[in-house]
């Protein structure tokens, strides 16, 4: 078998223990899944998910990591911008199309009170978050500022709860919300 051709077929097996562990924690719980139980689940041995993911943590953590490198863009973006409407504009519409586009990962990532707890202890997204105050308020943000910008994170956790929009109108009333939240001096 060529490099090539090994390469992708890690990368296939990769993906299909994060979808499995993504579903089987929201069935399950976080804590109620082992990584044998993803293993069983795929057909394949334990060390073989041991492989590409040396602890649940991690392999936890990997599912986050599109979701922390899409917030990553969104800052740059909004950086870029001219003015602080438009830097707001960009931070809420992003993360609307974010939490939309990602609504499965997001809405499992909130439900289960065990696995949020580990994701915000091993998180980034309190420093993503804090970038963002930076971006939008500059280098001293007020306190109001920077709870306004650590709420789009409970926001976009609360899509969870509205199951019955399609997602234009998610993404419309999240984009409203953040925009909402954030103070515009």
């Amino acid at each position: 078998m060529s490099p090539g051709v090994r390469a992708e077929q890690a990368r296939r097996t990769r993906a299909a223990i994060q979808e499995t562990a993504l579903a089987l924690f929201a069935t399950r719980g976080y804590d109620a899944t082992s990584l044998q139980d993803i293993a069983d689940e795929l057909g394949l041995t334990k060390a073989a998910v041991y492989y590409h993911f040396p602890s649940k943590l991690e392999l936890l953590q990997s599912i986050c990591e599109p979701v922390y490198a899409r917030v990553s863009a969104i800052i740059e973006a909004a950086a870029a911008q001219s003015s602080r409407q438009r830097r707001i504009d960009v931070v809420a519409e992003g993360f609307a199309d974010l939490t939309v586009g990602r609504r499965a990962t997001i809405s499992v990532l909130a439900a289960d009170p065990v696995m949020h707890g580990r994701m915000k202890a091993a998180s980034r997204m309190d420093d993503l978050l804090g970038q963002a105050a930076e971006v939008l308020y500059g280098e001293h943000p007020t306190p109001d500022q920077l709870l306004a910008v650590r709420a789009i994170a409970v926001v976009s956790d609360a899509i969870s709860a509205l199951p019955e929009l399609g997602d234009d109108e998610a993404r419309e009333v999240l984009a409203r919300a953040v925009k909402r939240l954030l103070p515009r001096r």
